[in-house]
């Protein structure tokens, strides 16, 4: 969940363009006034609407933990001319969400990170953009102090591309027959992706495609970086998610109706559906279909609980996706 917390009526209208986007991206979101606003300790980030001295005096100290694990915190002027990222800028999002919001909204990201102001990509943002392993702290603190001062050797798999141009500033791009990447001397394990696709019977093969195509364009997926698709058996003929897999060049895997409930014991973060499960005898199939594929490309070595769900059930038109990364 993002919270975004205003403290003046501009504000509360701010904030509820900034939900406008955030909804349209498909995150979840709150918004609140101040007086409201609690610090749960779940929260993947904070949007706060008002002057930057506030945040750091009143909220900073509660919210920072882990460089690693700390979600993102950004500050936004009521003009909406400058958003600021605090806290948790590249492995949180900070950045990310500030260069979307600046985009959409009109405004200025303003990034102080030293990757950034250089237009080198450090270590940990490389990780967020290949969706490979989070780095080890210490890697990223000696990686990155390197990049500033000359280039670093990058190994990428050979059918990967470089899809930020800020990478060739920062790198020797090199390819290798590996699934894994390799910067300087740090191996980063690849985490893998797999969508999860449901839709009523005889779904037209377009209207299955361009859902996935929309799926991966708002969470900034390259069609090449997704390892599978997955959907419940009885949907495995389904001529639309035959035809996409296979425009996709991907491979489809299968899981029974009680593997999918297997899940669903498992997690209570998952959406459940009357209709479905009436039609079905499932509460859904994108989500526990995702989780279940990457844990069997995992060879079981995740937890289904562990697999983070970047995508929560995107629905259109009859067709669900969503996005499981682990």
């Amino acid at each position: 969940m993002i919270k975004i917390v205003y403290i003046t009526e501009r504000g509360r209208h701010l904030a509820y363009r900034i939900g406008a986007i955030l909804e349209y991206y498909r995150y979840l979101y709150s918004i609140c006034h101040i007086r409201d606003f609690q610090i749960e300790g779940d929260e993947r980030g904070f949007i706060f609407i008002m002057a930057l001295g506030i945040v750091v005096r009143k909220f900073i100290e509660e919210i920072k933990e882990d460089k690693t694990k700390d979600p993102f915190v950004i500050v936004v002027d009521e003009s909406n001319s400058y958003i600021i990222p605090l806290l948790s800028n590249h492995l949180g999002g900070g950045n990310y969400f500030s260069k979307l919001l600046a985009g959409e909204l009109g405004g200025r990201a303003v990034l102080t990170t030293g990757t950034d102001v250089n237009n080198k990509v450090g270590i940990d943002e490389l990780s967020q953009i290949y969706l490979l392993e989070i780095p080890k702290r210490e890697d990223i603190l000696r990686i990155n102090r390197g990049i500033l001062e000359e280039k670093v050797d990058l190994y990428l798999p050979y059918n990967w591309k470089v899809v930020d141009k800020r990478i060739y500033n920062t790198y020797n791009v090199h390819y290798h027959n590996r699934d894994y990447v390799v910067v300087g001397d740090v191996i980063l394990n690849k985490r893998y992706v797999v969508l999860g696709v449901g839709c009523r019977r005889g779904v037209k093969t377009w209207n299955m495609y361009w859902t996935v195509k929309k799926a991966l364009y708002i969470r900034d997926i390259e069609p090449w970086r997704v390892d599978g698709f997955a959907t419940v058996d009885i949907k495995g003929g389904e001529r639309g998610i035959l035809e996409t897999v296979k425009r996709f060049k991907g491979k489809l895997y299968t899981f029974s109706q009680e593997e999918i409930m297997d899940i669903y014991k498992l997690r209570e973060d998952l959406e459940k559906s009357p209709f479905v499960f009436k039609s079905l005898g499932i509460y859904g199939v994108s989500e526990p279909a995702s989780i279940l594929g990457v844990v069997k490309l995992r060879e079981g070595n995740i937890d289904p609980r562990d697999v983070d769900l970047i995508l929560r059930k995107f629905k259109n038109r009859g067709v669900t996706v969503s996005i499981g990364v682990g």
